[in-house]
């Protein structure tokens, strides 16, 4: 009976470090596109085991060679994400509380506050909002806060005068955790060539990310958003924090 007990701990202690492993890959590939593959692989595994269960050799055999072949694909294209999440990973924390639903609708009220405030000034402003798809490598390109968001925050950094007003804020959850953060420019021919390097750079990181983009105009003081290399013109601080609510409530 004793042997038995430790028997089932044993299993019991060997499923949670699976889990633990397996949660903290997840954490990692949740910042980068690499976590659709991790989607496409968990769909392959399932399907292998109902193969397996349903006893279908051919399917089975099939399977494994494929999946074979798409664990080496991915070891080949994505090595330098790799190599950057083995570099981090004991960085990250094994339990990530997610935001509260008010605590993000506080945040994104006080993003459009600080819009509408620059706006009316005419001071340029470029805030990311990420969603599934992390920024990491823009995040490193700038100044790390990790800072509890607000409106008086974003004002601050955007002050034509202070250091850190240049580029992009990033924003995760309820926290700036970088300004002065440079993005990639978008290369769409169609672009609107009276529109300066500021929404260029905010349509350019939402065409390379799921990010959505808040872009304020030095020149005209308009607000625009950015989406999927979309951008929206000329909106006033209610229709911004409607659109963000919307678009923020699909991925939650």
């Amino acid at each position: 009976m004793d042997l038995k007990i430790f028997s089932n701990w044993k299993a019991i202690l060997e499923v949670l470090i699976l889990w633990a492993a397996v949660y903290r890959i997840f954490l990692f590939l949740k910042g980068t596109k690499a976590v659709y593959l991790l989607r496409g692989i968990f769909i392959l595994v399932v399907s292998l085991f109902v193969f397996q269960i349903l006893g279908l050799p051919v399917l089975t055999k099939l399977l494994t060679y494929i999946f074979t072949a798409f664990i080496i694909l991915v070891v080949v294209i994505f090595q330098p994400e790799l190599r950057e999440g083995l570099m981090h990973l004991g960085k990250r924390h094994v339990f990530y509380i997610e935001p509260k639903r008010e605590e993000i609708e506080k945040t994104l009220r006080d993003i459009v506050s600080a819009g509408g405030i620059l706006s009316r000034k005419k001071i340029g402003a470029l805030i990311a909002i990420t969603r599934e798809i992390g920024l990491k490598k823009y995040i490193e390109s700038g100044v790390v806060l990790n800072a509890d968001l607000s409106s008086e925050l974003l004002q601050n950094i955007f002050y034509p005068s202070a250091p850190l007003h240049d580029g992009g804020v990033i924003v995760v959850g309820t926290k700036v955790v970088a300004a002065s953060c440079l993005f990639p420019l978008s290369d769409n021919f169609n672009f609107e060539k009276t529109l300066g390097m500021r929404h260029r750079a905010g349509v350019g990181v939402s065409e390379n990310s799921d990010a959505i983009v808040v872009i304020v105009s030095e020149e005209t003081g308009s607000i625009s958003l950015a989406i999927n290399g979309q951008l929206t013109r000329n909106l006033t601080p209610n229709d911004l924090l409607t659109i963000l609510k919307g678009q923020l409530s699909k991925t939650r």
